[in-house]
């Protein structure tokens, strides 16, 4: 069933109904729309004024999708369930991608190499979670949202299930025998809570369209931590080589994490509020490769 067969008729027709004609019967004229909704055609021009003023509706009566958002319609339930879907999809990948943070920490604490494995098993369950988003964005009536919508919704989704590889490559990191002093246990562990706290804080800028946000803050943070646990690490002298091959490994897989959920905010806040994002990599900002 299309969904103009849902449109509210008579003195029901609104501008939703408008909205939909146009998209789904591409009518030439406002006589056109007007018999579709069985409504005159004064109360259809008097309808479209405001959005041909605005350019979101052009004659002869296209959508300019990219500002369908602007007027906040709710088109049908149906969208708005498939929204609510897909939002409480990325919710699940941020539990699964917190309880991996706290599995990653336990077993590098206690250099529990089958935890290690069990971590990248569990790996699996973001990619199938990311592909249901891509699925459900897929969906035919999701063509009212604009496309940007869909490109960051994708965009957020992939960026979640890569912070997934990157817990996966640290427990792979302890599988091939990355152990930790026990100087610098205390330090692991505000690492990994910084890591949560990002997580938590992405996400929910995307959840609840948040302008204001900690996530720069906590970035600074993380890196201010990393720094510190470096020299502590570099001050203790070992004679092992691969241990500093791994741990450099795991401090890049760290670092990479929070740049994603700097990412996934900025993705957010763009998409929201309209604050470009800078076209330079989180890693050059701060003069790394």
């Amino acid at each position: 069933m299309k969904l103009c067969d849902n449109m509210l008729r008579g003195k029901e027709a609104t501008l939703a109904g408008i909205i939909r004609v146009i998209i789904e019967d591409e009518p030439e004229t406002q006589d056109e729309i007007a018999e579709k909704l069985g409504i005159s055609r004064r109360y259809v021009a008097k309808l479209l004024k405001p959005l041909i003023e605005e350019k979101i509706v052009k004659h002869p009566y296209v959508v300019d999708m990219s500002k369908l958002h602007k007027l906040n319609l709710e088109f049908d339930e149906y969208i708005i369930l498939l929204m609510k879907e897909i939002k409480t999809t990325l919710e699940k990948m941020r539990d699964t991608l917190l309880d991996n943070l706290n599995l990653a920490y336990n077993a590098l604490k206690n250099n529990d190499k089958k935890l290690a494995e069990d971590i990248i098993l569990k790996d699996y369950e973001l990619n199938k979670m990311e592909e249901e988003i891509r699925m459900l964005l897929s969906m035919n009536a999701l063509k009212y949202l604009p496309r940007n919508y869909i490109n960051a919704f994708a965009s957020i989704a992939s960026n979640l299930e890569r912070l997934g590889d990157y817990i996966a490559n640290i427990a792979e990191e302890i599988i091939h025998g990355l152990r930790l002093d026990e100087n610098i246990e205390n330090d692991i562990e505000r690492i990994f809570n910084i890591l949560k706290e990002m997580l938590i804080e992405a996400v929910d800028v995307v959840i609840n369209k948040k302008k204001e946000t900690k996530i720069y803050n906590l970035e600074e943070k993380l890196h201010e931590n990393l720094e510190e646990l470096l020299n502590k690490v570099l001050q203790n002298k070992k004679e092992d080589l691969n241990f500093y091959v791994q741990f450099g490994m795991f401090l890049k897989d760290i670092e990479r994490f929070g740049d994603r959920c700097v990412n996934i905010v900025d993705i957010a806040l763009e998409l929201y509020h309209n604050i470009p994002r800078s076209p330079i990599p989180e890693r050059l900002k701060r003069g790394r490769v």
